[in-house]
């Protein structure tokens, strides 16, 4: 595994390591009949202190998802295998899910020139342009999201502002730029809102909402957008549920 630095301060660092870990098992890159890194190498991989990498394992024991084998190292349990990869019709479509009473307002779809984290994640030149789409989110008449799509041209060019109100933005890249999905990732953090979240959700400058950053892949593993997606705080809530 490469280096990884995790920063957010929201979150101590021992769920956020147990939660990574966790994750690269669901998604495939970690084997449920492989040993898991050592101490050491876990602590070096992600720059803390041991201490905190055995608070991060003692995390996921406490939840029977580690067993440690004296003498031998630590691998999951029985109770790890049963997590599956992460699906499309799982909490993708629970976050971004349009139900009857939902409403979209597509506020704009324009060219923009790309910022260098975008740029950089979408391989893209630096200075190139992209498609950005906002919407806004609205249930019961309540604003709910405001949401800010990031494209490469070659697939934002064949979506337009119609497909986007009775699709979501993932059925769209599917069935309008046919695009084999594959990895979705999401990084949920709270943030507090500027001058134009603000004024989309009509929320005050400096109210707390929740952001999720997602990032979207092909099957191939190639960048295909980048999302910012603001809720309203105390409008957002989704289940969870792993298979048996």
């Amino acid at each position: 595994m490469d280096a990884i630095r995790l920063n957010n301060t929201h979150i101590p660092l021992h769920y956020q390591i147990a939660d990574y870990i966790l994750e690269l098992l669901a998604k495939g890159n970690l084997n449920p009949e492989e040993q898991l890194p050592t101490e050491e190498e876990l602590r070096e991989i992600f720059g803390v202190s041991r201490t905190t990498i055995r608070r991060a394992l003692d995390h996921l024991r406490s939840k029977d998802l580690l067993v440690r084998r004296q003498g031998i190292g630590t691998f999951w349990s029985e109770s790890a295998r049963t997590i599956k990869q992460e699906k499309l019709s799982g909490i993708n479509r629970q976050i971004f899910h349009i139900k009857k009473d939902t409403k979209v307002q597509v506020l704009s779809k324009s060219k923009q020139q790309a910022s260098d984290e975008i740029a950089d994640f979408l391989r893209l030149s630096p200075q190139s342009d992209v498609i950005v789409f906002e919407r806004l989110r609205s249930d019961q008449d309540n604003l709910v999201s405001y949401t800010v799509n990031y494209l490469p041209l070659s697939y934002g060019i064949k979506i337009n502002k119609e497909h986007l109100i009775k699709m979501t933005m993932l059925e769209t890249l599917e069935k309008i730029a046919l695009i084999n999905l594959g990895a979705i990732e999401h990084q949920v953090e709270i943030t507090r809102a500027d001058q134009i979240i603000s004024k989309h959700l009509q929320i005050p400058v400096l109210d707390p909402v929740l952001t999720i950053n997602t990032r979207v892949f092909d099957t191939y593993g190639t960048p295909v957008e980048i999302v910012w997606t603001h809720f309203v705080e105390h409008k957002y809530k989704f289940r969870v549920i792993l298979d048996k």
